[in-house]
């Protein structure tokens, strides 16, 4: 069954202007170790290469913790950032699968071709006033993977739900001006389906494996 499936079209300018925090560069790289041994937890579930995840906070400010940081450098230095729904999602989108290469070509070569990434998607996670962004890549190059992932969409999402757990405390850090959510405050995904204990979501990884 496929959930949601929509393309990533090339964005234009939005009402609600994102900025970046002054020192989105820094955070990237400075806590690279800290979220690839957090990934470890992760790395090979479903496939997966890569997780990032971007932060909006009630004033639009934006933070981004990613295992693969030159994805959103680039972005940022090259001033494509604008047009890549990992910094400016549309909450109409939410629980919706954004494919990385669905957008300009540019960004894609970025994102993808430059990383050897085969396929890559994103998922908007709005809560209260916050919104979240999910990034996820595969290197494998296994056919109809669209609507394995598509299948799995749920699934990721619990997945990107413990990713934000467990670096909030590292959040929390770089925005002291509002209260940051927690699991709790997270609404269900889809109707009739509670959100599952992401420490539950953990231990029975090598099950999914």
């Amino acid at each position: 069954m496929i959930h949601e499936l929509k393309p990533l079209e090339p964005l234009l300018q939005q009402k609600n202007n994102i900025q970046l925090h002054p020192e989105i560069i820094e955070i990237l790289f400075e806590n690279r170790r800290y979220i690839k041994n957090i990934f470890s937890d992760l790395n090979g579930l479903y496939d997966i290469a890569h997780i990032g995840l971007t932060c909006i906070d009630p004033s639009n400010e934006c933070i981004v913790f990613s295992t693969t940081p030159n994805v959103e450098y680039n972005l940022i230095s090259q001033n494509l950032w604008e047009y890549d729904h990992c910094f400016y999602p549309d909450p109409v989108e939410k629980n919706t699968l954004l494919w990385w290469d669905d957008g300009l070509e540019k960004i894609a070569k970025i994102k993808l071709e430059n990383n050897q990434f085969t396929l890559g998607m994103s998922i908007v996670r709005p809560v209260d006033d916050f919104c979240f962004i999910y990034s996820f890549a595969t290197k494998e190059t296994y056919q109809d993977f669209r609507r394995y992932y598509s299948d799995h969409l749920f699934h990721l999402i619990d997945i990107g739900d413990y990713f934000y757990k467990s670096i909030r405390s590292l959040y929390a850090t770089y925005n002291t001006n509002y209260p940051l959510p927690t699991l709790s405050q997270f609404n269900s995904k889809e109707a009739g389906r509670n959100i599952r204990s992401c420490l539950r979501l953990v231990k029975n990884i090598n099950k999914i494996r």
